[in-house]
C-alpha cells in the first residue's frame, strides 16, 4: 500500500507540474486569441504587459511545486523524518506568502502604470489568489515547526531507547 501510495503522490505533482508548464507556455497564444476576439477587448499592446504578469506571478507558484516534488520524493523515502523535510516546508510557505504580495503588486501595476482593469475578473482573483495563498502559507510555516518539533521528539526517543 505504502508503494502505490508514494507512486500515485508523485504522479499527482509530476501531472500538476507538466499541466503548468503547458499552461505557461500557451499564455501568449490564449491572449493572442482573446485579442483578436470581440466578445473580449484586450488590446494588442498590453498582451506583453499581462504575459510578463503573469510568468512573474508563477514564479513562486511553480518554485512551490517543485519543492512540493522534492517534498513527496523525501517523505515516501526510507526516511521520512529527515531534516530537510521543514526545509521544503518552509520553501513552500513562503512562495505562498510571496504570491500574496506578488499578484496584488502586479495587479496595482497592472491598473495604475498600464490601466488595464477588468472588473470583476480582478477582484475575485485578487480576493481568491491572496485567500488561498495565505491560507496555504500560514498551514506550510505551522507544519513546518510542527514537523520540525515531531523530528526532536523522534531523535530524543531515538537517543534513549
Amino acid at each position: 500500500m505504502k508503494k502505490n501510495y508514494s507512486k500515485i503522490l508523485n504522479i499527482i505533482v509530476v501531472v500538476g507540474i507538466i499541466l503548468t508548464l503547458i499552461l505557461l507556455s500557451g499564455i501568449p497564444f490564449i491572449l493572442g486569441a482573446l485579442s483578436k476576439s470581440s466578445d473580449i477587448n484586450i488590446q494588442s499592446k498590453f498582451i506583453i504587459n499581462i504575459t510578463v504578469g503573469i510568468y512573474i506571478c508563477a514564479l513562486p507558484y511553480v518554485t512551490a511545486l517543485f519543492n512540493l516534488k522534492k517534498l513527496c520524493t523525501h517523505m515516501t523515502s526510507k526516511n521520512p523524518f529527515s531534516k530537510s523535510i521543514p526545509k521544503y516546508i518552509n520553501n513552500i510557505a513562503y512562495c505562498a506568502l510571496s504570491e500574496v504580495v506578488i499578484f496584488n503588486l502586479m495587479n496595482i501595476i497592472f491598473y495604475f502604470a498600464f490601466d488595464i482593469y477588468i472588473y470583476a475578473i480582478t477582484i475575485l482573483s485578487c480576493i481568491l489568489v491572496s485567500f488561498l495563498s495565505l491560507a496555504i502559507g500560514v498551514f506550510a510555516l505551522v507544519s513546518s515547526k510542527l514537523f520540525e518539533r515531531v523530528i526532536e521528539i523522534k531523535d530524543e526517543n531515538d537517543k534513549t531507547i
